[in-house]
């Protein structure tokens, strides 16, 4: 039976030796404050905001109920962008100066620093902080924070990007819910990649793997009728040496990685290798040498 799983890639490297923290919780409690620090790359889409719909935005702090970010951004961006923080007010506060609002009920106070730079530091102190770009051409930016969130929020307000549904926001009860994804390790042309799986068209391979990583694998049926052709190959190992694959013996070999972008694809066919009897076993470190 043909098995497909989902596979994110979360990094190539090299040479030397990595201490990867997978998860780590950003937020720290002080009272009535709580620490926020952290580094993401973030796309752009399309704005949500009333007169914005031919803008792009990259969120990087939601609106928060009853609550002010503030501290340091440091950004690079792939085009000019600007500098966009909301302040929460009141609608009959609005008197003439610039807003945003999605629903034309939410209104916040608009400041627009237009930095005229793909990259740069500010300091911050609003509701909200986002990069912004006037033309509807899709940007990328690395983003890292330092700062606080001041106030005891009564609840956290995301906001929703896609236009077309007509719900437009997300209550969430906690400002910070930590989760653990267990991370594998794998090889590509004898580079080590790193990734994590997250569902699989096979119920009982699904179990293996939600028992060995500690973390539930989804059951996907669908994934089977992907074509072939959007599949990359991923090659585990059943026998042989022992080693951190995902049946306990060497890293699984893949066929290619997000820096083959006209090739890489998350979806991925599961191939299972086996050592005959008598054979004598190497670790393979790329799928020409498993198809020698």
């Amino acid at each position: 039976m043909n098995r497909y799983i989902i596979i994110f890639l979360t990094g190539i490297f090299l040479t030397g030796i990595f201490s990867i923290s997978l998860v780590s919780d950003q937020f720290v409690d002080a009272n009535s404050r709580k620490k926020i620090h952290f580094t993401e790359t973030l796309p752009s889409s399309q704005d949500p905001g009333q007169g914005h719909e031919g803008h792009q935005l990259a969120l990087i702090l939601s609106p928060s109920e009853g609550t002010i970010y503030d501290g340091s951004l440091t950004f690079t961006a792939s085009t000019p962008v600007q500098l966009v923080v909301l302040h929460e007010i009141n609608e009959n506060d609005a008197k003439g100066q610039p807003t945003w609002t999605i629903d034309g009920k939410k209104i916040y106070a608009l400041s627009l620093i237009d930095t005229g730079a793909n990259a740069g530091s500010f300091e911050f102190t609003g509701a909200a902080l986002a990069l912004h770009s006037s033309n509807s051409q899709k940007f990328t930016s690395t983003v890292s924070v330092d700062g606080w969130i001041r106030g005891q929020p009564t609840e956290i307000i995301m906001q929703q990007m896609d236009l077309e549904k007509e719900e437009t926001s997300l209550l969430l009860s906690k400002t910070n819910v930590p989760a653990t994804i267990p991370m594998h390790k794998g090889i590509f042309n004898s580079s080590s990649v790193f990734y994590i799986i997250t569902d699989s068209s096979d119920q009982e391979f699904g179990n293996k793997i939600t028992e060995r990583q500690g973390w539930n694998v989804e059951l996907a049926p669908p994934l089977a009728k992907t074509p072939k052709t959007a599949l990359q190959k991923i090659f585990v190992f059943t026998n042989g040496i022992s080693g951190v694959g995902i049946y306990g013996y060497q890293s699984d070999v893949f066929s290619n990685t997000p820096s083959q972008e006209s090739e890489y694809t998350p979806l991925s066919s599961v191939v299972e290798v086996s050592w005959k009897t008598g054979q004598n076993k190497i670790i393979f470190e790329s799928i020409e040498e498993i198809l020698e």
